[in-house]
């Protein structure tokens, strides 16, 4: 009975240890891989072993933060990193029942950061550009940003905002945040590289200009404006681009360059004005200089020598005024402090400049554009051409004598002048370009000048092979039938200028012992009329306007 008793005891104590012991019917929990092993908080994990306790009491932690338990086997469970924790490495344990497994490291990186506006959207290179979103670094070094591509300078950073600007060379694209190697894409940014060009006209005058104006940009025509309006470019690339006014009518002329460049700025607005200034075409006037007042000064009058007007009044030299073919300008010399130039101005003695410095005498080109002038630059004189706006100077003779006197012919074709390269003075014809030169006069005296006939028949010039006294000669454009056409035994005549009709000439001549302008029938018919009755009134000019 006594060991019946004691075996009793033995068994129950038996029972009780293996009811009670440490362990609830089950193997010790234990971590064989964490997967992935590495990634941000909020990075979904899987933590495979075996001794998990799908429904007793477990829990996980991260560098001894708790993490979520998302769901579990008795294998496997899956959680995801906890929020709070600093980069770097972080063990991972598993602890069931009391009991603590632990498993390799979790390499705990910084969050990718995301992008949630970019503001503003579009600008130029330089526009400030502020980027909002999450996961930045304060830290500017730990940040990169491009705009497609292009690097841009970080000028502030936080954890939720960074500062930046539009980088040169930047183009159209997405703009990209990288904090320690993790990238996001936000949105598009459009880079302004355009700029708006507005351009104004503003005509004054008389005699205006009723068409509309055609605008060229970079020798494409764009636009058309109005005499006085406002035409808007609004997409021009950023940069210089050539501008220019055409269809302008003939008595009308751009004041200021043109063509002229402007410089368009991105984002920006670049207006410029052409200013227009049309004047009524000088017509049934004669031009000429005069010292009545002391010094030379321009005057015009009317083709009967009344209504005489001062053109230019200052203290300086001023002299062979020429009128151009469509009656808008005046060529003519000024002596400046001992130098002497070609100028130009509107018929009506406004806006004066000079072209070049030459010693003349000068003509005009047919339609304008060029004159053509003597000067001794080269230390011989000789005859060159110029555009009006004193552009591509190019000389046309190259004698040891003497080269002077142009006369432009009214087709263009021919410029006559005064050359003593065979030892005399004597008329010569040549190609605008110097070439095809043609000796057209031929005597032992000197013949000056050059001016021809309206219709481009007849040329006439100066002459002493009378009595030693310079006469005015006329003669066809080959040079046959020369004929006398004045005979005062003067001591001088100067050229002479056509009647836009051709049927009369204007010439200055002291045979009243003082310089005086008359007015003869283009054949040397009939008696000379004195148009000017003031002393030293010389080179009249008669407007080629009919």
């Amino acid at each position: 009975m006594k060991r019946l008793l004691q075996l009793s005891i033995l068994f129950i104590t038996i029972l009780f240890i293996s009811s009670c012991g440490s362990d609830s019917g089950g193997p010790n929990p234990e971590i064989t891989s964490v997967q992935p092993e590495s990634g941000p908080p909020g990075t979904s994990v899987t933590i495979a072993g075996k001794g998990f306790r799908p429904h007793g009491e477990m829990n996980v932690t991260f560098g001894g933060s708790s993490a979520t338990l998302i769901s579990a086997t008795e294998d496997q469970i899956q959680t995801e990193v906890p929020d709070g924790l600093s980069e770097g490495s972080a063990p991972v344990e598993v602890s069931v029942e009391g009991e603590t497994a632990s498993g390799p490291s979790f390499m705990v990186e910084a969050k990718a950061p995301g992008i949630s506006s970019v503001e503003p959207d579009s600008g130029t290179v330089g526009t400030e550009v502020t980027i909002k979103g999450m996961n930045f670094s304060p830290t500017a070094s730990e940040t990169a940003i491009s705009f497609d591509g292009t690097s841009a300078t970080v000028k502030s950073a936080s954890e939720t905002q960074l500062v930046t600007e539009v980088p040169q060379g930047a183009t159209d694209g997405p703009i990209e945040v990288t904090v320690k190697q993790k990238s996001t894409t936000g949105p598009e940014f459009d880079v302004i590289t355009e700029g708006v060009l507005k351009v104004y006209t503003n005509t004054t005058g008389d005699d205006k200009d009723s068409d509309r104006y055609d605008m060229f940009i970079d020798g494409t025509d764009v636009a058309s404006i109005a005499n006085s309006g406002i035409a808007t470019f609004p997409d021009i690339e950023k940069g210089n681009h050539d501008l220019e006014l055409s269809g302008i009518k003939s008595n009308c002329s751009v004041q200021g360059q043109n063509p002229r460049t402007a410089n368009i700025v991105a984002g920006d607005t670049t207006s410029t004005t052409f200013d227009v200034q049309c004047t009524v075409p000088t017509k049934n006037k004669i031009a000429f200089y005069s010292k009545r007042d002391g010094d030379r000064e321009i005057f015009i009058m009317d083709e009967d020598g009344s209504n005489h007007q001062k053109l230019t009044d200052n203290n300086i030299y001023d002299d062979s005024p020429l009128i151009s073919n469509d009656g808008t300008k005046i060529l003519f010399g000024r002596s400046e402090s001992g130098n002497y130039g070609i100028y130009i101005m509107d018929a009506d003695g406004t806006n004066t400049r000079k072209i070049v410095d030459a010693t003349g005498p000068f003509c005009w080109s047919p339609d304008g554009t060029k004159i053509a002038f003597v000067d001794e630059r080269n230390g011989n004189r000789e005859i060159y051409t110029i555009k009006v706006d004193g552009t591509d100077e190019t000389r046309l003779t190259n004698s040891a004598g003497y080269d002077g006197s142009p006369g432009w012919s009214p087709d263009g074709s021919k410029i006559a002048f005064a050359s003593s390269r065979d030892g005399d003075s004597e008329i010569y014809i040549m190609d605008p370009n110097g070439g095809n030169l043609q000796q057209i006069t031929n005597d032992a005296h000197q013949n000056y000048g050059a001016r021809w006939s309206p219709d481009g028949s007849q040329i006439m010039f100066k002459s002493d092979r009378d009595n030693r006294h310079y006469e005015i000669y006329v003669m066809n454009a080959d040079g046959a039938g020369q004929t006398r056409i004045t005979n005062n035994s003067s001591d001088s005549e100067s050229l002479p200028s056509w009647s836009p009709d051709g049927t009369h000439i204007v010439y200055s001549s002291d045979k009243e012992t003082s310089y005086k302008i008359f007015k003869l029938n283009a054949d040397g018919s009939g008696t000379s009329e004195k148009l000017s009755n003031n002393d030293t009134d010389r080179a009249p000019f008669w407007s080629p306007v009919k």
